[in-house]
């Protein structure tokens, strides 16, 4: 598969790791800052056990999202629209997904995925032309919010946990009970990362017109 080149791997993997893990720990301090969170004991087991799952997770939906929809609708409609076609569908599919929260969580919820998750990690692959890096984006991101506890796309404590994780502060802020990622501070540390990641991909001249 063109988009997984061997020679990319490593470099590819590690900066997506560090710009996954960066951005939910800057989506954390905002919250702590501006709201507050306090951590219990957790579940390192069956954190542990369920990292393959997570693994897993990150390939399947960035070789779909980024490697197949994005890529088709970029040959066919040009970068941007492409951009905007795979973020929306993103989200969309988290509204098919089981969920503790109500509708309205759930919509909100899917909608901010489309603006952080779903940008992001389409600005990644926009860089760098690999899928290497939006997977370790997915992975990290996915591990380091697991890792505190908090809900996961308004399933909470699906996967264990290093500690849980009680956040202080209006929902708005903190993502209420679909997770950080559905909050103004996941929003803001994602929408920066992809900002830095688009800059990247115009100065490159990797962004093409239909």
């Amino acid at each position: 598969m063109p988009e997984l080149p061997r020679d990319r791997a490593v470099s590819g993997l590690l900066g997506g790791i560090a710009v996954g893990a960066g951005a939910f720990l800057a989506t954390m301090l905002i919250i702590l800052v501006f709201g507050g969170w306090h951590v219990t004991g957790g579940d390192s087991w069956k954190f542990l056990a369920t990292l393959g799952v997570m693994a897993c997770v990150a390939v399947t939906e960035e070789v779909v999202f980024r490697g197949v929809l994005f890529r088709i609708a970029e040959e066919r409609f040009g970068t941007w629209p492409a951009l905007a076609v795979s973020a929306v569908l993103f989200g969309a599919v988290r509204l098919a997904g089981t969920s503790e929260t109500g509708t309205g969580a759930m919509l909100w919820g899917a909608t901010a995925i489309v603006l952080q998750g779903g940008i992001m990690l389409t600005a990644a692959y926009i860089a760098t032309r690999a899928l290497w890096m939006p997977i370790g984006i997915h992975f990290a991101w996915n591990v380091v919010e697991a890792g505190f506890g908090t809900a996961v796309s308004g399933k909470s404590s699906e996967f264990g946990g290093l500690v849980h994780t009680a956040l202080a502060g209006p929902p708005a802020l903190t993502g209420g009970s679909f997770g950080p990622e559905a909050g103004v501070a996941g929003i803001l540390s994602c929408l920066v990362a992809a900002a830095f990641l688009l800059r990247s991909a115009i100065r490159n001249g990797r962004i093409t017109a239909r």
